[in-house]
């Protein structure tokens, strides 16, 4: 497995934001989105990424996530693509964000999209995921669940608990990703939209690299 350098370097700079946070008082509110965004503000759509609003317990579960998805991602995506799913997914989410959640901040919008590119790679049965990789995904797709309702974490913890390293399980780990978007986005929840757009350029900038590759001349 190959050592994640971009999840290492993302999770660091991260986390001393977050410290920063903590720390000094009005942090948050000078990085978050907010509806300034669309006004002036645009540096927001990138700072609010490194500032968390769900309190010290969310900070830690997004910073966790990003270990997690980040250092699956990196077996599967080059490092371009790989900060498109991140950083790509998650500026655009912000913008979707002042329509469905105009205030708030965290880097769990830049993980769905992380979480997108590991879902396709996990319908494809890519043999470069670890076989922890369906239970990551299904863990987060109940993290995210727990943000219409609670208790619906524990139908991530079940789910991963079943398909801990189980071979059938990756398709099914897969479409979960695609129904938690779909249900999320129903309820314009934030994090379904941005599971979504993760899903349309995983796909996407994998058809074009297929297609690159195809129409490059042998060597």
């Amino acid at each position: 497995m190959r050592f994640p350098v971009l999840t290492a370097g993302v999770t660091a700079v991260t986390a001393v934001v977050d410290i920063v946070q903590f720390a000094v008082p009005g942090t948050l509110e000078r990085l978050e989105r907010t509806p300034a965004l669309l006004h002036g503000e645009w540096w927001r759509a990138v700072t609010s990424l490194f500032v968390q609003d769900g309190g010290i317990a969310g900070t830690v579960s997004n910073l966790l996530f990003l270990v997690l998805l980040g250092t699956l991602a990196e077996q599967v995506l080059d490092k371009p693509r790989w900060l498109v799913q991140y950083f790509g997914v998650g500026i655009a989410s912000e913008f979707l964000g002042c329509l469905w959640q105009p205030v708030g901040g965290g880097n769990s919008i830049a993980l769905c999209g992380l979480a997108g590119a590991v879902a396709v790679a996990l319908w494809r049965r890519d043999v470069r995921l670890p076989g922890w990789a369906s239970p990551a995904a299904v863990l987060w797709c109940g993290a995210l669940l727990a943000t219409a309702w609670l208790p619906l974490i524990f139908v991530g913890i079940v789910a991963a608990g079943v398909m801990q390293r189980r071979a059938w399980a990756m398709r099914p780990a897969a479409v979960s990703v695609l129904a938690v978007g779909i249900a999320l986005s129903a309820l314009t929840n934030l994090h379904g939209g941005s599971l979504l757009i993760g899903l349309v350029v995983a796909l996407g900038t994998a058809s074009w690299r297929n297609s690159a590759a195809i129409a490059a001349p042998a060597a």
